[in-house]
This record gives structure tokens, sequence and C-alpha cells, in this order.
């Protein structure tokens, strides 16, 4: 590799793989559930379901939450760490999307540990949680690594503050 910027892709890319052993792939994000209700019918109604989940839920809660653990994580400041765990966790309108987010994040934690550069004392830490979310453990990697969290979120510029 010849530059930072290689390396930080290839490493959100590692993060984001769907071979990335954690079991995203086996979740829909409650579009099963859009779909039995009828409001998922076809490809039209599909996309407005997605930008919908993207508007209304990533951009607006999910992001911003996102970045304020990459800042924890970054400053060591565990009790803020715990305290927006603990949000997003209650953010989850079902036990099932609450199941999935714990689920995840357990298993990328166990995954951390055997992958180079991730803060030993953030390891620690991840350890003592009861629950830990995706988005937590995504963080820690992201702080680990010394990522841009505007990389993290997947686009060319942050979308919150």
């Amino acid at each position: 590799m010849t530059s930072d910027n290689e390396r930080d892709l290839v490493r959100l890319l590692q993060l984001a793989s769907p071979v990335l052993p954690v079991g995203a792939f086996s979740y829909s994000q409650g579009l099963e559930a859009a779909v039995e209700a009828g409001i998922v019918q076809d490809q039209e109604s599909a996309l407005a379901w997605i930008i919908d989940l993207l508007t209304y839920s990533s951009a607006t809660m999910e992001a911003p939450v996102l970045l304020r653990l990459i800042d924890s994580w970054r400053s060591g400041n565990f009790v803020t760490v715990q305290h927006w765990n603990d949000l997003f966790l209650a953010s989850r309108e079902t036990a099932e999307l609450r199941a999935e987010t714990v689920q995840m994040g357990f298993s990328l934690a166990r995954l951390l540990k055997e992958l180079d550069g991730i803060d030993p004392e953030a390891l620690m830490y991840l350890n003592k949680f009861g629950e830990v979310s995706f988005p937590t453990v995504f963080a820690c990697a992201v702080a680990s690594w010394n990522l841009p969290p505007a990389a993290a979120l997947w686009c060319r510029r942050p979308i919150c503050g």
C-alpha cells in the first residue's frame, strides 16, 4: 500500500465486508416486516423504505451516535462510551433489532481481539459491557485504527456534528 488513505480504505472495507463473521448478512433491519405489512411491495416502495430508513434513522440518530462513540473511544472516556452504547440499545424499536445489534457487537468484539492495532485498554473495557451494540464496537475499531470519522460513515463529508 502506498498511502494512509489506502490503508484506511482497506480497514473500513474489512469492517464492512459481508464475509466479516458477525452475522450481518442474516438480518434485514426490518425490511422483512415491512414486506409482510405491505409497506414494501415492489422496487419503488423498497427504495422509498430504504431512503426513509437512511433519512429518519441513520442520518438523524445512528450517525450522530457513532460519531460520539468514536470521539469517546478516542478520548478514553469509557463512561461516555457506556452512555452512548446504552442510548443506542434503548433506541432499538423491537426486541429483534436489539438482539441483532447485541449479537453483532458481541461477534465483532471477539473478532477485534484477533486484529492488529486495536487499543488493548479499549478491548478490556469492552469485556466489562453487559450488552454491547455493534456501533459501539465498530467505533472502537475506528478509533483504535485512527480512521477518519467521515470515512466511517461511508461518505465524503460528515453528515452530522
